[in-house]
């Protein structure tokens, strides 16, 4: 190790910083979605260290829906993070309106829903991370008449 060697200098140092992705990546991580978005207008090595966090966090999605003839719609959308663009994601097998989802252990889970004439489903479908379609569960025990539709 050569002993006569200046030590690096404060820009030196930034520099370092300022090329490595995987710092930015944790900084990101550290500052949440917001404060990774807004990371990534400070330099390029910031923006891909912000999109690789956002990369990790689950999509928002949507599913549903009721279509411009009024009948239901069984598209299901995720939002991308890293892009903020929606990504088509494989249907339901039952379209419907008005359905709960969430995500359970890395499956989309979607429940039940409505369809016109205040018909109500007790279905269960879901979606795996990458295995394919969605695939049916057991339904639920019974869609109840407390569960009104909202009137059109």
């Amino acid at each position: 190790m050569d002993t006569d060697a200046a030590p690096p200098t404060n820009c030196e140092r930034a520099e370092w910083v300022h090329d490595r992705p995987e710092i930015w990546a944790v900084v990101a991580m550290h500052l949440g979605l917001v404060g990774a978005w807004r990371l990534m207008l400070v330099c390029r090595a910031a923006r891909a260290g912000a999109k690789e966090f956002l990369a990790t966090l689950p999509g928002s999605s949507c599913a549903g829906g009721v279509g411009n003839e009024g009948g239901s719609e069984s598209d299901l959308q995720q939002l991308d993070l890293a892009t903020l663009r929606w990504e088509a994601m494989p249907s339901p097998l039952l379209a419907c309106t008005y359905r709960a989802c969430c995500a359970v252990r890395g499956a989309l889970v979607v429940f039940s829903g409505g369809a016109s004439g205040n018909e109500l489903f007790s279905s269960v479908e879901m979606l795996s991370k990458g295995e394919g379609p969605f695939k049916a569960l057991s339904p639920l025990s019974r869609a109840t008449s407390r569960m009104r539709l909202p009137s059109r």
